[in-house]
Parts: C-alpha cells; structure tokens; sequence
C-alpha cells in the first residue's frame, strides 16, 4: 500500500479486528487461557455473544496532532469471515471480507481491490483477541476496561478501550512511519439477521479490477 492511499492500509489494521487466520478457530470466543487479563476475557465473551452484530465506525490518521483522514459508515459482522465495512462519508466505499478473499470496491474511482488474507500477518487486532498465546498482553489493568496488546509478528502495539458492557469502542495504534491510528465504534446492534445481499458486491460495468495476489507473485 502506498501512503497515498492511507484509507486502503487502514484496512489490514482494523479489518484484523474481525479477520481470523486459518489456524485460529472459527468461534470468536474460544477456552484458551489468556492469561490474568480480566478485558481481554470479557471482550471475547462479549464479542460472541453479540454475533450477528452491526455497529458505526468512524476511522482517523493522525500525524502528530494533525487529523490527515476521517471516515464514517457502517460495518455488518455475521461470522469471523462473513463481514461488511460500508463508507458512507466522505464518499462511498465497500469493504467486503467473505471466506478467504477480500473485495475493496471504489465506486467514484471506478476500482475493485481484491486478494487473498492467506499469508498476511502482523497488525491483526482481532486475530490478538482470539490467540490463546499469552505473551500478546503488553498491559491489562485488574480493574479491567482496557488493554495493551502486542502483536508477537511485528511488534505494533494496540491500546483497547472497553465500554461498561465489554465492548470494543476504541482501538489506537501507530504504524511504522509515525502515523497514529484511532478506530471508534459505536452504535452496536446486536443478534441482527443480515440481508444476504449485503454480503454481494454490485460492481458497475467498465470497473478496474486490482488483483493484489497478482501483483505480489
């Protein structure tokens, strides 16, 4: 990804929030000891018991304390590998993760994004949250509400807030070049019954279609 297109890298930040790896399991929540971190046990049990869920989410680039990017929408969470980003301010985007594959679709540019999640690792929040590995809990205080997660695979470090009810409403981290990340969810609907077009991208005549897994062989 370019630092061009900043909205695009976000993607492989957050969308790590609700994308599992092949190795981890296809539940959310899984029985594995996480160690003595009260937040991060209460978010995978809240997690999993919200599914099918809907939320808004609003995502920002700081460099220093300048805002550079701010995006709004929508995001429909069915399954780990079933799940919608719908921008809708300031422009029209989809992100659409089904199976193994992911779609990023740019109407106003007239481009669709698409590869494969096989072998991407590093910088996966949600891949943290399930891993029964330890060693990824930076910080966790005993009162609960927050955490410090590390990813082992590149060393980015996610702070995690956690409203009263143990959701995620926060997640903040910064990339290698400086950039600082903030994530906000809000507005959670829970136990919904997605539409199973919401999960079918309508994609204009005449789109360019990027293949990522192409361009990296």
């Amino acid at each position: 990804m370019t630092a061009g297109k900043p909205v695009f890298r976000i993607f492989w930040l957050i969308i790590a929030a609700f994308s599992l790896l092949p190795h981890l399991s296809a539940g959310l929540l899984g029985n594995e000891d996480v160690g003595e971190c009260p937040a991060l046990k209460a978010a995978r049990s809240t997690m999993e018991a919200m599914k099918p869920f809907g939320a808004d989410f609003i995502q920002q680039v700081y460099y220093g304390e300048e805002l550079t990017v701010e995006e709004k929408g929508t995001l429909v969470f069915a399954t780990p590998r079933l799940i919608r980003w719908t921008y809708l301010d300031p422009e029209h985007k989809v992100f659409l993760l089904n199976g193994e594959g992911y779609q990023f679709y740019e109407p106003e540019a007239g481009q669709l994004t698409r590869g494969s999640l096989k072998g991407r690792r590093g910088g996966w929040i949600w891949q943290l949250l399930v891993s029964n590995d330890t060693q990824i809990v930076e910080d966790c205080p005993p009162a609960g509400g927050k955490m410090v997660l590390k990813d082992p695979a590149d060393g980015t470090r996610f702070r995690i807030l956690l409203d009263k009810r143990n959701r995620i409403v926060r997640v903040e981290h910064r990339d290698s070049g400086g950039a600082r990340h903030v994530y906000l969810l809000s507005n959670f609907r829970e136990r919904i019954k997605p539409d199973a077009d919401e999960f079918r991208l309508q994609v204009e005549n005449g789109t360019e279609v990027v293949d990522m897994d192409a361009e990296s062989s």
